[in-house]
């Protein structure tokens, strides 16, 4: 699976900033931007989050370098579909964002009830962080290697359970593909949140999950999960210094790829002027020393993208999970 690596577009960061300045006087339409009001950054999911934290980091350092207030603002509901239609509805002049994450790309493969089309009606403005998912093992569990645990599993077939944080999210579709490409039969136990999946693991309810790296990060050290095997293309220096295998690196599970991320879009029909614009301020910001070293702290990678970029990446991933979802055969309830 396509994704976009923290170091591509950095170096091309200064440069984007002094062609930012003719964006902000104007553009093709004769509009400017930012305008004489605030900036709304809509947080599709409750406050207190990753997806929350990140966004209001970049919030604080974005307001001063447009001399503008960036007020960012929670809509939770519906797997992040509600706040997003709220962006959806929003006039298109830059601003009014949405904080976009992969649910976006995963949720139209598994429910059909979704209030736009992603590629219809958003602007993809730019992509800001990148992030592994890693296969925890509850220590019970009598593997040591992600080669160990498919053996049980291929042994036991339907025995061994992986918790996800919610029916067709990330976390389900991942244990899911993994099913697909090794042949084995893992049983999905499905939860509201990431939270009570993390409890049931840890307290031995269910054998495996795809999670956070901050739960590999809290829990490895201590015995209480076994990390097995990160998502990504490459191991990750954030992750026990680059020690933790990919689940790539298995025979067989080369095209296993997946990166959880973050960016921003807006309502379709905003200037491109202002797309470019905007996804430059950006760019700046998460490229502050600072902001970085800060995300690297929550287990992010730094990764910057053009807006076209970020369009090509959110095309892949929306294409992948629908083909995944059809070949599992999985079905909303």
């Amino acid at each position: 699976m396509p994704w976009i690596a923290s170091q591509t577009f950095l170096g091309a960061l200064r440069a984007m900033a002094i062609v930012t300045a003719s964006f902000l006087a104007s553009n093709a339409s004769g509009q400017s931007w930012p305008q004489d009001k605030p900036i709304r950054i809509v947080v599709p999911y409750p406050p207190g989050g990753s997806t929350d934290t990140v966004t209001r980091l970049i919030a604080t350092h974005l307001g001063p370098r447009i001399n503008r207030a960036v007020v960012v603002e929670n809509i939770p509901g519906g797997s992040g579909n509600i706040g997003t239609n709220r962006v959806v509805r929003s006039p298109p002049d830059g601003h009014t964002l949405v904080t976009a994450a992969i649910p976006l790309t995963t949720n139209p493969a598994f429910f059909k009830d979704i209030p736009f089309d992603v590629l219809r009606d958003l602007a993809p403005v730019t992509m800001v962080t990148t992030q592994p998912y890693v296969v925890v093992l509850n220590p019970s569990v009598p593997a040591r290697t992600l080669l160990q645990l498919l053996a049980l599993a291929k042994a036991q077939p339907g025995k061994l359970t992986f918790a996800s944080h919610s029916a067709g999210g990330a976390t389900h579709l991942a244990g899911e593909w993994l099913k697909l490409l090794a042949g084995v039969d893992i049983l999905h136990v499905p939860y509201k949140g990431q939270a009570p999946a993390l409890a049931d693991l840890l307290a031995g309810h269910v054998s495996m999950m795809f999670d956070n790296v901050s739960t590999a990060i809290q829990y490895g050290p201590t015995g209480k999960v076994r990390p097995l095997a990160s998502t990504g293309p490459r191991r990750s220096p954030l992750l026990f210094n680059g020690t933790l295998p990919t689940i790539s690196e298995v025979k067989g599970l080369e095209s296993f790829q997946m990166m959880t991320w973050l960016g921003y879009m807006a309502p379709a029909g905003t200037p491109d002027a202002v797309i470019e614009a905007i996804s430059a301020e950006i760019n700046a910001v998460v490229a502050l020393p600072d902001v970085t070293r800060r995300l690297n702290e929550m287990g992010f990678d730094v990764a910057a993208s053009s807006p076209q970029a970020f369009a090509e990446h959110v095309r892949a991933e929306l294409a992948n999970w629908s083909r995944i979802v059809k070949d599992a055969g999985l079905k909303a309830d």
